[in-house]
């Protein structure tokens, strides 16, 4: 069995990052049955401070076409290696920007006029920022297919942040995750039919699984299964997100 020692913010992602590729989302209320809005990616090389960077961009929208969330994770485009991620919500008003060195993430949230500083040590193995974790599943999948009791570290600063406020220990955010493998799958794509794998992903422990939300901790993906494992479908809460647009770099 393979074995995955590094934190995969210091990893790299460079087979999943496919500069000039299109993908949108559209987000389903699996309550309602009503689309409540859409999101959209990019992947393009941007040159900042004579360094060039692959980015990907992603803006999510209301069903009326209004941005409420802009994200950006930016990458070394000569190694895939993960530097920084910035993240704006315009219904919280908050911004939060992550920044990657070696084993340290170092997190800076600004917040209705206040702002919140503090370093996470990633030395852990297998220790998954929330915002690379489509890529890690997608680079990992073979692995994880193969692989009895997959089991993995998902580190969610937003959730630090909200413990924090709560006067519980930022630790609690640093959940030991457990995949399920569920059903294999082929769905109508833009580019044809695609066989894809779901899989569950949720907090190993039990008693994490009772304690913490669930839209924030139980996730589900459909990966396709062959490379380069596009994402088809996760679903977070109550929403689930479906493919609608996939366009490849001319």
């Amino acid at each position: 069995m393979i074995s995955v020692i590094s934190a995969a913010a210091n990893e790299t992602y460079i087979d999943e990052l496919l500069t000039g590729t299109k993908t949108s989302f559209k987000h389903l209320d699996v309550q309602s049955s009503e689309i409540s809005g859409y999101s959209h990616f990019s992947y393009e090389v941007v040159t900042k401070d004579s360094k060039n960077y692959i980015v990907e961009k992603n803006e999510n929208t209301k069903a009326d076409g209004k941005v409420f969330t802009r994200k950006t994770l930016w990458f070394e485009a000569n190694s895939g290696f993960p530097k920084w991620y910035e993240e704006e919500d315009l219904r919280k008003d908050y911004r939060i920007k992550n920044t990657y060195s070696g084993q340290i993430m170092s997190t800076r949230l600004e917040k209705a006029g206040k702002v919140l500083q503090f370093e996470t040590n990633l030395t852990q193995e297998n220790v998954v920022p929330f915002e690379v974790l489509i890529f890690f599943l997608r680079k990992n999948l073979r692995h994880i297919l193969q692989t009895k009791d997959y089991s993995f570290t998902l580190f969610l600063p937003l959730l630090a942040i909200e413990l924090e406020e709560k006067g519980f220990p930022r630790s609690m955010s640093m959940i030991r995750m457990m995949v399920e493998l569920r059903e294999e799958l082929s769905l109508e794509t833009p580019l044809g039919i695609i066989k894809g794998r779901k899989i569950l992903l949720l907090p190993k422990s039990g008693f994490l699984r009772a304690l913490l939300p669930r839209d924030k901790t139980h996730f589900e993906f459909t990966i396709a299964e062959d490379a380069p494992h596009y994402l088809l479908q996760f679903s977070a809460g109550k929403t689930k997100h479906m493919l609608t647009e996939l366009s490849l770099a001319q």
